[in-house]
């Protein structure tokens, strides 16, 4: 099911605190996920990729941050040195193996081998695999483009929008994105800032809260999004096929396997940023004591 927001997600730079509700627990007495099935799982909903791009996503945000020196007004330069410094720092910080493991212990509490079982054999279904194989193929650039171009023609069939709706529902696809966006930009701005004023450590929590408010104001652009990168993947399966997806999507197994994802990527992710801004911390005082 992460496959569904995959690119949605690389688009807004792929990090998240995410929303989560009550977390689902395996059953009393099932037995627990193999590590076999945890990997086949990580591997067929497509986490694992989103996770392992990561460095390379990261690389380009900073490159483009420092490009155009806009991320924070008054951002003062830096030397090729800090800056390799910053982007070292931050990629450390955001290793895929420790968020992959993460999501793993929470998918471990909450996923049965029973039920790990059931969706990776919807997964291996000739229907599984259309899915996956459309998925892919709109996460290219030329995907991208062809998608702006389309989106007039494809807002426009009701009864898909009204899919797209109501899977956005079940996965909390906007939420999301909201939280990817508000933590990259909480990343960014906890290196940037910490350059700039380097005895100040970052308020992480006033961070978020205020530009996770600013982005609540934007929602209802961000869910137009997040349903047209529904409707341009899936463009070409019949909505039978689709409703099929959905009610696996609702399945006991499916939903308890999400919501371990969700959970788990949140814990990942939250302690990269605080892991980041201690070791930005660290970084500007070993420097500021080598110029003393």
């Amino acid at each position: 099911m992460l496959r569904t927001m995959k690119k949605n997600l690389l688009i807004a730079t792929l990090w998240a605190t995410l929303l989560v509700s009550t977390a689902f627990s395996a059953p009393a007495g099932a037995s627990e996920i193999s590590d076999a099935s945890l990997n086949g799982l990580l591997e067929a909903s497509g986490i694992r990729t989103v996770v392992s791009q990561f460095p390379d996503q990261l690389r380009m945000r900073m490159q483009a941050a420092r490009q155009q020196d806009r991320l924070i007004h008054g951002l003062p330069s830096m030397s090729d040195d800090d800056y390799r410094a910053l982007v070292d720092t931050m990629v450390d910080a955001f290793r895929p193996a420790f968020i992959l493991k993460a999501i793993g212990n929470e998918v471990r509490q909450s996923v049965s081998e029973q039920d790990a079982g059931t969706m990776l054999a919807w997964y291996d279904s000739p229907l599984g695999k259309k899915i996956s194989r459309a998925e892919d193929d709109s996460e290219t650039p030329q995907a991208t483009r062809d998608m702006a171009k389309s989106a007039q023609k494809l807002m426009a069939d009701k009864q898909r929008v009204a899919f797209a709706l109501k899977l956005d529902q079940l996965l909390h696809m906007t939420d999301m994105s909201i939280q990817v966006q508000a933590n990259t930009r909480v990343a960014m701005l906890v290196a940037f800032s910490t350059k700039k004023n380097e005895h100040q450590p970052a308020n992480l929590k006033a961070l978020r809260n205020r530009i996770t408010a600013g982005l609540q104001k934007k929602r209802y652009k961000i869910r137009q999004s997040v349903v047209l990168s529904v409707l341009y993947a899936y463009r070409q399966i019949d909505m039978k096929a689709l409703e099929q997806y959905r009610a696996f999507l609702g399945t006991p197994a499916a939903l308890s396997f999400n919501q371990a994802l969700m959970a788990g990527m949140d814990a990942g992710m939250s302690r990269a940023i605080d892991h980041l801004a201690r070791s930005l911390e660290n970084l500007m005082r070993h420097r500021h004591l080598q110029k003393a």
